[in-house]
């Protein structure tokens, strides 16, 4: 079954507004009155609330070339934080085009020639890259850091923290230790105590992103401590308030639906009763609804909640079936969430809570253990990881002084190097890089972009709120007073038609408001068109399908006259459906390519004709599912390419190569290491890597093999001198050859490249 809704509106007879992409001639770009005001305005922070498709990155451009040209500010004396690598090198590169265009119309103006050199050198980079600048000029602000340290990889870093677990497990363990034994009761089978472990690595990453992980954590658990408060009313503490909440979201639901059903039933007078029984719940609900300022007053009344007898009246309607089927519905609702919830007085619950206090600050206790363990075994293997990083840079960008937080010297120099910081996906922010940024900047010359709408990576300890409370706090251009920051709304869309974006606003503001997505999505949220195109008679409608699975098995069934057995496997019905929606997708991509469906031409300014590179497929994963998509297009005669990491990076041959890096930078690494030897380049044998490893069970790899050529055969022994010769002399040549240099003599000391190119599908 294929459900299809379409928007069949007008287009207007317009010239189309040039996309604001890369590779657009950004002097031919008409700019909105928002985006000049996000691109001239300065002297307060700005935040600039910038829709999907609103040219954000282009406004931030052109700002930047404004600072540039018009303000003859050099590219070095600003600060751009972008969220990712790619994204900074995309945006360094936006930067030099549009110098480069520039230099097109005066291609004397020094100014614009001094700017290119500069380049290399300006802080367009991700906010960890800052930190590390940061950190590498003045680690002689830090204590116990070595200005040689290494970034380790993320697995090097996951290792070690299991390792030094596990050291403190089997250490408390020996020790029979009485607080770590109510640990393991609270949170772990007899079995296993593999839960306190995820549950300590879990806290302390997420404490991470604070900038006083350890203050923070001590001030939540001391929250739980409610010895002096046991009297006072539950509904005042943080989870009483988040519980009626809880109760109140949902009588509002429920009461909604007995409020319509209660007019229907005015419809018909037989049914008088039954409106009175409906009215008399909706008045008990309204008045627990009332109390739910005092738990004890919520409490008494659920405690005496008891619904009325259904009227017995032999009255057939369909109207008092559906009824009573929302009453009771309603009624099981509601006695879900009060059983669960409503169950103590406020003294019984500040109790409960109470209870938690010991075993949270047992638990406190343990992770402080770890994370200060764990910040010793860094030290000692010189070793950091990017959460080091930042606080590093915290540390020496923010001083304690008389109890209170300051600015350092360096932040000072800092503040009077950049005369504007400017954050891309603001949104993604967290509390650690707010400070860090706002160190460093003179109170009033950050300018920040971003979208909450398009916030997530809250799994990644991302703060939008940090977003959301500037966007509330900062004032419009028409507010603004002079000492007040300025906000700055983008809402125009220059990407997709009209159809598209009223179908977006459609869906958004019924499942997007504050208390999911953290906004309300409503008409000042809108996404609002931005681009005109020309009228063509084909219809530009959105359109949704849906595959009604069983109707496309019973098809095919009835197509190839057989039926499927039933699969009890969950993966592989999975697997099933994405070939049903694979196979649809294939098959309407062929359609549209028959029928000659129009696309708009930015580079020709004319419709055309579709063709498959203007077709993309969009995943939530790669993984297992593009090799699908893949066959289903393939098997029409269509090409594809599929652009997943996996495919490259993840490659047997890639994989090996980036493993052998790793141990030439650290032989001490035993997966890389493992893995080189039993590759091509070392040519080990399951066999010999075991004779290798009875040598001494306990240490790592490396040190095995040094110490199996006492015992081993000759040939083993020939083979470990030769391959730990080769790795010496690679570790000597990586001081003086460049990356690249160093690759290419691997491939030609190994063989490495003849092999690949023989054996490798690429």
């Amino acid at each position: 079954m294929l459900e299809k809704t379409k928007n069949n509106k007008e287009m207007k007879q317009t010239r189309p507004v040039p996309s604001v992409s890369k590779g657009v001639d950004m002097s031919k770009v008409k700019w909105t009155s928002e985006q000049q005001d996000a691109i001239y305005e300065k002297n307060s922070n700005i935040l600039v609330a910038a829709a999907a498709g609103s040219g954000k990155t282009a406004v931030l451009v052109e700002r930047i070339i404004n600072k540039i040209i018009n303000e003859k500010i050099d590219i070095d004396k600003l600060l751009v934080v972008t969220f990712t690598n790619a994204a900074a090198s995309e945006m360094r590169e936006r930067v030099l085009d549009a110098i480069y265009k520039k230099l097109e119309e005066d291609s004397e103006n020094e100014n614009l020639q001094r700017q290119i050199t500069l380049l290399n050198k300006a802080s367009i980079c991700t906010i960890d890259s800052f930190c590390l600048e940061v950190v590498r000029n003045n680690f002689y602000e830090l204590d116990n850091v070595s200005p040689n340290f290494r970034i380790a990889d993320t697995t090097e870093i996951e290792l070690l923290k299991q390792e030094v677990l596990e050291d403190i497990f089997e250490k408390k363990y020996e020790e029979d230790n009485d607080e770590f034994i109510k640990l393991i009761h609270t949170y772990t089978s007899y079995r296993d105590d593999t839960p306190l472990k995820e549950l300590v690595l879990k806290i302390n990453n997420y404490i991470q992103s604070n900038p006083f992980p350890e203050k923070w954590l001590t001030d939540k658990i001391e929250m739980f401590n409610l010895k002096d408060r046991l009297d006072e009313d539950f509904a005042n503490t943080i989870w009483g308030k988040e519980l009626l909440k809880e109760v109140d979201e949902e009588l509002v639901d429920i009461l909604s639906t007995f409020e319509s059903i209660s007019k229907k039933l005015t419809l018909d007078k037989e049914l008088e009763k039954y409106y009175q029984t409906i009215r008399n719940d909706i008045d008990m609900l309204e008045n627990l609804k009332r109390s739910l300022n005092s738990w004890d007053k919520a409490y008494e009344i659920n405690q005496n909640l008891k619904f009325p007898t259904w009227p017995r009246q032999k009255v057939e309607s369909e109207l008092k079936d559906e009824a009573k089927k929302i009453r009771d519905d309603g009624k099981k609702k509601l006695s879900k969430i009060l059983d669960k919830i409503l169950i103590y007085n406020s003294r019984q619950a500040n109790e409960d809570i109470y209870d938690m206090y010991s075993i949270l600050s047992k638990l406190k206790n343990l992770i402080f253990e770890f994370n200060e363990e764990f910040s010793k075994r860094k030290r000692n293997k010189n070793i950091v990881d990017f959460n080091d990083i930042e606080h590093f840079a915290l540390k020496i960008l923010l001083k304690e002084e008389n109890g209170k937080i300051q600015v350092s010297e360096v932040a000072k120099r800092y503040q009077e190097k950049y005369l504007e910081i400017a954050i891309d996906e603001y949104q993604d922010s967290n509390l650690v890089q707010e400070y860090i940024l706002s160190s460093v900047s003179k109170g009033n010359n950050i300018f920040m972009v971003g979208d909450v709408k398009q916030s997530i990576y809250k799994f990644r300890q991302a703060m939008p709120e940090l977003f959301l409370n500037k966007y509330h706090k900062y004032k419009s251009k028409k507010d603004k007073q002079k000492e007040d920051d300025l906000k700055i709304q983008l809402f125009k869309n220059f990407r997709s038609r009209d159809n598209v974006l009223d179908f977006t606003n459609i869906v958004f503001q019924d499942i997007m408001s504050n208390d999911l997505g953290d906004i309300e999505y409503d008409e000042k949220e809108y996404l609002n068109l931005g681009a005109d195109y020309p009228e063509l008679k084909q219809n530009f409608a959105t359109e949704i399908d849906i595959i009604d699975l069983k109707e496309e098995e019973k098809q095919e069934n009835i197509e190839n006259e057989e039926i499927f057995e039933e699969k009890n496997e969950e993966e592989e019905e999975r697997v099933e459906n994405i070939e049903l929606e694979a196979r649809f997708v294939a098959n309407r991509i062929k359609e549209l390519i028959k029928e000659k469906f129009q696309v708009w031409d930015i580079k020709k300014n004319q419709y055309r004709n579709i063709e498959y590179k203007d077709i993309v497929i969009l995943l939530r994963s790669t993984a297992n599912i593009a090799p699908i998509y893949e066959q289903e297009i393939l098997s029409l005669n269509m090409p594809v390419f599929s652009d997943s990491s996996q495919e490259y990076l993840g490659s047997i041959e890639i994989q090996t190569i980036m493993s052998l890096l790793k141990i030439i930078d650290n032989p001490m690494q035993d997966i890389p290491l493992v893995t080189v030897l039993r590759s091509f380049i070392g040519k080990f044998t399951d066999d010999e890597l075991v004779q290798i490893r009875l040598s001494d069970k306990y240490d790592n790899f490396y040190v095995c093999m040094q110490k199996a050529m006492i015992d081993v055969n000759k040939e083993l022994k020939e083979k470990i001198c030769n391959f730990l010769s080769n790795l010496d002399k690679w570790r000597d040549e990586q001081e003086y050859f460049s990356l690249d240099e160093l690759i290419w003599k691997i491939y030609i000391d190994t063989g490495f490249y003849n092999y690949v190119r023989i054996n490798a599908k690429w």
